[in-house]
């Protein structure tokens, strides 16, 4: 079961991030964590090598008429571990586990970050092509104002055509003006997570889309996912601490030996005070008895404990695949109804280029310009946004799979 998590975890850690994430400072710190938990691994070679104690002191000792006496006493001492009941084994499992988890902590936090340097990203693109399309409205516009100012020149309308169109100029340089602010801002708080300064960061100058999706083919086992992996390793260890509770009672051997120096008088006989120093080597037996039910209470809480987790993973694993389905559907409805508003693109700019004629020739007044340009310019922000819609739903989905 182990080697089945190890194997996993190495599959999800050789998943190809598309963004260069090593100046992002999380995932530093999660990587120093994953460090940490592996510097542990090993417990089950350490716990046989000799365990050192050097002990000095002074103590005054008086035995019934025995006059009283301070001397220094000392020892070096060396124990080694012959047998533990098998929890050394556990507890050495126990490490490899937790090493595992952190492994996919990082993998999880990489995931996180890289899905919200997407995002900011998108939103930074967005904006950047949403201003280049209120830049060509804003052409437009004026173009007709141009034509209304004949027009009232000529006597054919009146002023208030031309301020119509020069009101909306003033609207579209605002919302410019915002995105551009939005965009300072959005960069603000994508640096921290690349790592670099604002200036240095460059983006793609529009949202590409693909119309034969690749992702929408995939088929995904979700036992793999690092959250389901994640609780069925947490499941593994309250396993492993429960079996060590439950072994308590197991003996403990240990080989001792070493150099004393009047330790405890040589046992307290006065006849020996002179024998100052002794040599001594042995095996050491303990078991214990009676913990007062603690190990008991400690393993059937971590029985509940593992069920729980085992639980967790299944719903996870649902969960993780409902998800999943339902990005999938979400990137096919989005993409579908991206070409419904193309069609209204097409239809709606041959709609205006037909208005703005009958207008010069008046048979349209300025609102029937105004709004034909209008609603061609908001079918194109519409399909702009979709395009995110459609970016943004992917990124989960590029999230959810590790890539």
């Amino acid at each position: 079961m182990r080697f089945l998590f190890l194997t996993l975890i190495s599959m999800l850690l050789n998943s190809a991030f598309a963004l260069e994430l090593t100046n992002n400072l999380a995932i530093q710190s999660v990587k120093k964590e994953q460090e940490a938990s592996e510097a542990k691994e090993g417990h089950l070679g350490r716990s046989f090598l000799p365990h050192l104690l050097l002990v000095g002191g002074e103590e005054h000792f008086k035995v019934e008429s025995i006059p009283s006496k301070t001397e220094p006493y000392g020892f070096l001492e060396a124990r080694f571990n012959l047998f533990r009941g098998g929890k050394d084994n556990l507890a050495s499992e126990i490490i490899q586990l937790k090493s595992g988890l952190s492994k996919i902590r990082t993998d999880l936090k990489t995931r996180e970050e890289l899905n919200k340097i997407r995002k900011l990203q998108y939103e930074i693109i967005f904006n950047n092509e949403l201003i280049s399309i209120l830049e060509r409205e804003k052409d437009e516009n004026l173009k007709i104002r141009s034509q209304a100012n004949r027009r009232a020149s000529s006597g054919v309308s009146t002023r208030t055509d031309s301020l119509e169109f020069t009101i909306f100029d003033s609207e579209l340089e605002e919302t410019i003006e915002s995105l551009k602010h939005e965009n300072k801002i959005l960069k603000i708080g994508l640096a921290p997570l690349v790592g670099i300064e604002t200036e240095n960061l460059k983006f793609p100058s529009v949202l590409d889309h693909q119309h034969d999706e690749k992702l929408l083919a995939r088929v995904e086992n979700f036992q793999n996912y690092p959250q389901v992996v994640s609780l069925k390793l947490e499941n593994e260890i309250f396993q492993k601490e429960k079996s060590i509770d439950r072994r308590f009672w197991l003996p403990s051997v240990d080989v001792y030996g070493g150099h004393y120096y009047n330790f405890e008088l040589i046992n307290r006989d006065f006849r020996d005070r002179n024998r100052l120093d002794a040599q001594a080597i042995g095996v050491r037996l303990t078991i214990e008895l009676f913990d007062g039910l603690e190990s008991s209470v400690k393993a059937t809480s971590n029985q509940y404990r593992a069920e729980a987790k085992r639980l967790m993973a299944k719903h996870s694993e649902r969960q993780s695949e409902a998800k999943f389905n339902m990005l999938k559907e979400d990137l096919i409805h989005t993409h579908e109804v991206m070409h419904y508003v193309l069609d209204r693109i097409k239809k709606s700019k041959d709609y205006l280029r037909l208005t703005l004629k009958e207008y010069d020739r008046g048979v349209k007044n300025s609102l029937d310009a105004l709004t034909a340009m209008q609603r061609y310019y908001r079918y194109e922000k519409d399909y702009l946004e979709k395009k995110k819609e459609y970016h943004v739903i992917k990124a989960d989905l590029l999230a959810l799979l590790g890539e």
